[in-house]
């Protein structure tokens, strides 16, 4: 039996983290989906390099992370507009490309965005934890939170051909602030008043550095008028809370699973992706939607998921390629 392919982390940056698509039906026990906080990023790097969406990839943050293919391998980064280097050549993002043994993956401070998602043919292995190997930054368990010299293995690929697949460039997430989330009535919508939803709709916040994968908070005008309080009740990606000092909080993939502020708006899931991305002192508005829009919005992600073409350039023609941008389906953030 061969030896794994191995993955060693040179530099971890501010947060390097082992994620897939999170854990379904923990809620009741209080724990956390966890998950890539850019499901749209993360499906997208998984399918360039012939994964299920689902595989376990590496999340990075802020200032991006710096990582040595030990073996041959096909890789993929996607998400933030960061800068991105193989060998210390500069390389495209959004984009599969071949790594040779030795090579140096170098993930730079990104220009626009937050977080960047870098996957591997065959994905990264870690043990799972409830059914996921997502990792739960917060509570500290499952999956693994990177650290400078840490190894990881690298599973089997589908397939040793390699042709180099892109998305479209209309397919990429626009992620130059102001950044815009659609949103509908939230279930304390009515309760709190229509003035106050009017004000989240109508003023423009900022992405504050008190953000985390629970969620994103946002300053500016502090929304008052409307109760501060309710009654615990489970909450998912996309409430907006809405505490007691009137800054909205929008909940990411590592949110709790009750919460006792209102819900004054629920982003829509196509837009869960942006609100991840949202950097300290990026300008963010919401904007209304219906639930028709929302479902056409999520309709909309799928038919953006399989926007993956070869590369004409220097690219083997692989009459499979075609296949990396199927199998999307209604509940994309699950």
């Amino acid at each position: 039996m061969s030896e794994p392919r191995r993955l060693v982390v040179r530099d971890a940056g501010l947060l390097a983290s082992v994620q897939d698509l999170g854990r379904l039906g923990v809620g009741a026990l209080g724990v956390s989906p966890s998950g890539a906080a850019d499901w749209f990023s993360a499906r997208a790097a998984n399918r360039l390099v012939g994964n299920g969406d689902g595989c376990a990839l590496i999340e990075t943050t802020m200032n991006g992370a710096t990582f040595e293919a030990i073996d041959p391998m096909t890789i993929a980064v996607t998400g933030a507009d960061a800068p991105l280097w193989i060998g210390g050549k500069r390389k495209h993002s959004w984009r599969s490309l071949r790594v040779e043994a030795g090579d140096r993956i170098a993930i730079g401070p990104p220009a626009s965005g937050l977080r960047s998602y870098l996957a591997v043919g065959g994905g990264v292995e870690v043990p799972e934890v409830l059914g996921s190997a997502a990792t739960d930054v917060g509570g500290g368990f499952g999956g693994r939170r990177l650290a400078t010299g840490d190894s990881l293995c690298v599973g089997a690929g589908s397939s040793e051909r390699f042709s180099e697949c892109e998305f479209e460039p209309g397919a990429i997430l626009a992620l130059r602030p102001p950044l815009r989330l659609r949103a509908v009535a939230g279930p304390d919508a009515s309760r709190l008043g229509s003035a106050v939803v009017d004000e989240l709709f109508a003023h423009a916040f900022r992405g504050s550095t008190r953000s985390s994968r629970q969620g994103l908070r946002l300053e500016g005008l502090a929304i008052t008028g409307g109760e501060s309080d309710s009654i615990s009740a489970g909450v998912c990606a996309g409430c907006v809370q809405l505490p007691g000092d009137g800054s909205p909080i929008v909940l990411l993939a590592e949110h709790q699973t009750t919460g006792g502020y209102p819900v004054a708006l629920c982003v829509i899931t196509a837009d869960i992706p942006l609100a991840a991305q949202v950097r300290p002192g990026d300008e963010v508005r919401f904007e209304r939607i219906d639930r028709t829009g929302a479902r056409d919005a999520l309709t909309d992600a799928a038919s953006r998921l399989r926007a993956v073409r070869a590369v004409a350039t220097g690219a083997t023609h692989d009459p499979d390629a075609a296949r990396l941008g199927r199998g999307f389906a209604e509940g994309a953030s699950s």
